[in-house]
């Protein structure tokens, strides 16, 4: 690591703060004390693309919302100050959740995953092979990983009943369910961005380290591997234990001993 390593995570970190307030209108976050190493991973990831959008107001009623730019542009993502933003410990989107949704996903996922150039594949968050956006391969693969998406997504709606502080609470099961719905109807974006905005209010209220919390890390652990090694989008069925905080809810199925590519990734 570089001698200036450190200073550079910590002023990013600082930036991160900053612009969390600012999308909650000025309004300081409650902090939460947590030990959750994928909550760490995804904020640290955040706040080193903050630099590399731009930032701009519009009054429209919306939390935060990402933009593809052309090439060479910076991509852009609009923010309401205004948006009412949920509560500490009430359902709803929280202003980190909206910042990692847009900045370390989105933008991220624009940077990261290989596919061919192609418009409407900007901010896609799987491999997809080749260089042609209509190639019968990469349709296929395409197919199959929304459907494997959806299908980790349905073990979340699962464990919502096992789930006893979320279950016993209709308007946290409503909201939890609603997120579920969202990204199953748009799995080619919305897997790694909802479920680390889904964590990020689960946090806030305390209710992260049960079984709807085990599986929604296990989905941003699954992307994590991914995110090194490349391939399709593997199944996740349902996470065993209470609390995903100090082990893995995800086991590495896609590299192998050596750390090589099982699946397939254009390079």
């Amino acid at each position: 690591m570089g001698k200036n390593d450190s200073r550079d995570i910590k002023m990013s970190r600082i930036s991160y703060e900053q612009r969390v307030r600012e999308l909650n209108g000025g309004r300081r976050r409650s902090q939460q004390s947590s030990s959750d190493s994928d909550e760490a991973e995804l904020r640290d990831r955040t706040a080193q693309n903050l630099d590399r959008v731009r930032f701009s107001e519009a009054n429209n009623g919306q939390s935060a919302q990402w933009h593809a730019t052309p090439h060479g542009q910076p991509n852009e993502v609009t923010y309401d100050p205004s948006y009412p933003y949920a509560q500490p410990g009430q359902p709803g989107l929280t202003a980190a959740g909206s910042l990692d949704h847009e900045v370390g996903d989105h933008e991220f996922a624009d940077r990261t995953y290989q596919h061919p150039d192609d418009r409407d594949l900007r901010a896609v968050n799987m491999h997809l092979p080749g260089n042609d956006a209509e190639s019968a391969e990469l349709q296929a693969s395409y197919r199959r990983q929304t459907q494997t998406i959806h299908e980790n997504w349905d073990e979340v709606r699962n464990a919502v009943p096992r789930d006893r502080p979320i279950a016993r609470d209709q308007a946290w099961s409503d909201y939890v369910n609603g997120r579920v719905d969202y990204a199953q109807a748009n799995p080619h974006v919305h897997n790694e961005s909802v479920s680390g905005d889904l964590l990020s209010s689960l946090r806030d209220a305390r209710l992260s380290d049960g079984p709807v919390g085990n599986q929604l890390r296990a989905i941003s652990q699954e992307a994590s591997v991914r995110h090194q090694h490349g391939g399709e989008v593997q199944r996740i069925g349902p996470v065993a234990g209470t609390s995903s905080t100090r082990v893995s809810a995800y086991g590495n199925n896609l590299a192998g001993a050596s750390g090589q590519q099982k699946g397939k990734g254009r390079k």
